[in-house]
């Protein structure tokens, strides 16, 4: 498994975007697997470990809406179909956010769920409005 360390050795790492290095190891895995499916958009993409759900989603260009990133306006709400297992375990601002009966039901958030391993994924983009 791929671990991206920021600012680990030496060096401003501010601007990161910038080293074709570090754009190298973020794209770790080069074939597609997760499949975003957004209102209108959707696509297979390769996954970025530690990258969250919406930010995977915001660098494809998949219609995923979202306006806090914090995990409180539940507008990134997305149902996990397939490869819950992939993603991190439902953090506390998910657990405050979603009913214990979603969870169960595979919703999470796309802005506090992050790709931890590679396999099959499938998230559909599921706001409640």
């Amino acid at each position: 498994m791929f671990k991206f360390w920021k600012n680990k050795k030496g060096g401003d790492r501010r601007d990161q975007s910038l080293n074709p290095a570090v754009e190298e190891m973020m794209e770790a895995v080069p074939d597609p697997i997760i499949e975003l499916t957004g209102r209108k958009v959707q696509r297979s993409v390769a996954p970025v470990l530690g990258m969250t759900v919406l930010d995977l989603a915001e660098r494809n260009d998949v219609d995923w809406n979202s306006f806090c990133k914090r995990g409180t306006c539940a507008r990134c709400r997305c149902m996990v179909v397939e490869g819950i297992e992939y993603l991190s375990e439902p953090n506390l601002a998910e657990e405050r956010r979603l009913d214990p009966e979603e969870m169960e039901e595979g919703y999470r958030l796309g802005c506090q769920s992050k790709i931890e391993a590679v396999g099959p994924i499938k998230i559909k983009h599921a706001p409640y409005f």
